[in-house]
């Protein structure tokens, strides 16, 4: 008898069947969830970035954020009006040791892809013998008042690095700024700007002969063209921006390319926007005094001596604040205080006690702790210690938070002195103060720096007010000694209350002219 071998397709076994289909349309789709999720800094050799540090492929950050009635100026350069390998008007390659190329426009080759805007990106190769490459951007003026200008720019990168060690380059790229018409160049974290994404990945190997040695900088692969996104310090004077490649005396890769790069910056003088005269009604109402416009604070050299504080705070712990009055009614911004919160982090918390875990720096603006860090003087912040230790001895009066007045009303200053070790190790200790100033016009307050021992990473200074306001001074580089810094605001300007019109016509609000614009380079396109 012949078997039968054709199927019956019992519902029983419809149903087995349409099960296992559902099940595997399941695991491609979180396969392929997995797959388009997939963080950049995850590719390849173990491309790894800094904690809290965002690395993605985003093209444009949101819109740097401007005062109302303030301008956004915008230098872009894509490298895509000259003809490779010619570079843009302005912009200038050198070696500074090592052999031919030297930086050129490239629309073709290695690492791939070879432009994020094409055709063209900037690029340099990546050779086995000790080099020092360097592509240096044309000259822009200084910035003056207003937010810290923003870099934004893409970069593809395949240098040479440990396939053991996920933290050591032996090639690499740094980027450095020169705020003395290019004679003088230092790292963007020395000088005072910090990443908010895409920063150094890297520390150069110190044993293969690098111009860069020692130093963090971009190596490994990047697998593609990424997002680097840096706060530049503020800067009153002409300044150039310097992509440095540096390789040692073994080994070699494909090179770096650096497209799409782009400078904003907001300026303005401090006026606020018209108020337009109200539209009547048939029943009039008052306006309601419109709040004052306030610019950014200023950073300026200030004095470097500390006033003692003889009045002791109470302040004797790790991760804590303590409220104290103020002598007399100071103002951050557009906001009054008769009290703040004393931190043993190096903070002054005006609004909110960000205190336990107030300890973990970030550069400014930072993110909300307990919460937000609004109205806060980031005096030196890092995780310090105001008890009892060994590196206390260094002051009679041991470690606390001290204060004292200085002059008389109504043109007093409120010194307030930290005596703090690092927690970590205590025989490590600093000495700073913040001075407030009474009746100040500009809001002033000085930072003063005294003898501050091995504090190079994890500390942050500046101001933050409300939501997009803050001046960021520097941030894990190592801390200042004996200097000062006086931070200053514009006078808060309050536009004079529009009277409530009769009810006769619509009047129309004059236009505010548009100030003349500071001369600048215009980027070439």
């Amino acid at each position: 008898m012949t078997a039968d071998l054709k199927r019956t397709f019992t519902p029983a076994r419809l149903r087995c069947i349409f099960y296992l289909l559902v099940s595997v349309a399941a695991v491609v789709a979180v396969l392929g969830a997995i797959s388009s999720s997939r963080a950049i800094g995850q590719h390849g050799d173990g491309l790894v970035f800094p904690e809290n540090v965002s690395v993605s492929r985003v093209d444009t950050p949101s819109p740097l954020p401007c005062f109302p009635c303030w301008f956004l100026e915008t230098i872009i350069e894509d490298f895509d009006n000259v003809s490779p390998p010619a570079l843009p008007s302005g912009w200038i390659a050198t070696n500074a040791q090592g052999p031919p190329p030297l930086w050129v426009t490239s629309d073709a080759g290695v690492p791939m892809p070879p432009a994020d805007t094409p055709p063209n990106a900037a690029f340099i190769d990546d050779p086995a013998v000790v080099s020092d490459k360097r592509l240096d951007s044309l000259q822009f003026s200084g910035f003056g008042k207003g937010a810290s200008p923003r870099l934004t720019f893409r970069q593809n990168f395949n240098l040479e690095a440990s396939s053991e060690d996920r933290n050591l380059g032996f090639d690499g790229g740094v980027l450095e700024i020169s705020t003395d018409g290019g004679n003088t160049f230092q790292d963007i974290l020395a000088a005072g700007g910090y990443f908010v994404m895409g920063g150094y990945n890297r520390t150069i190997s110190t044993d293969r002969g690098s111009p860069i040695a020692g130093r963090q900088a971009w190596s490994g692969n990047s697998e593609g063209f990424i997002t680097t996104v840096a706060y530049l310090p503020f800067l009153f004077k002409p300044s150039t921006l310097r992509w440095r490649m540096a390789s040692d005396s073994s080994g070699s890769n494909e090179g770096w390319r650096v497209d799409t790069v782009e400078i904003t910056w907001c300026y303005g003088e401090g006026t606020p926007c018209p108020t337009p005269s109200a539209t009547p009604t048939a029943t009039p109402t008052p306006t309601p005094p419109p709040r004052a416009s306030c610019p950014q604070y200023t950073i300026t050299e200030g004095p470097g001596n500390i006033v003692p504080g003889t009045t002791d705070t109470g302040n004797h712990c790790a991760w804590c604040d303590t409220l104290i009055p103020l002598p007399f009614p100071f103002v951050l911004y557009d906001q009054t205080f008769t009290a703040v919160n004393v931190t043993s982090s190096g903070r002054l918390d005006f609004v909110c006690n960000n205190e336990p875990a107030g300890y973990t720096e970030t550069c400014p603006p930072a993110p909300p702790n307990n919460c937000p860090y609004d109205f806060t003087i980031f005096a030196l912040w890092h995780e310090w210690y105001t008890g009892s230790a060994t590196g206390c001895s260094t002051w009679a009066n041991g470690c606390g938070i001290f204060t004292s007045i200085s002059g008389n009303a109504p043109n007093r200053i409120f010194n307030i002195e930290w005596h703090v070790v690092d927690r970590e190790n205590d025989s490590q200790a600093g000495n700073f103060e913040v001075r407030l100033y009474e009746n100040d016009p500009s809001m002033r307050f000085d930072v003063i720096y005294g003898s501050i021992s091995e504090v190079a990473y994890l500390n942050a200074a500046g101001v933050q007010g409300p939501t997009e306001f803050f001046t960021h001074d520097f941030c894990n580089v190592p801390a200042p000694q004996n200097t000062g810094r006086t931070y200053q605001l514009e006078p808060c300007i309050t536009p004079t209350p529009t009277p409530t019109p009769t009810p006769t016509a619509t009047p129309r609000a004059t236009p505010r002219p548009r100030p003349t614009p500071i001369p600048r380079p215009t980027p070439p396109r």
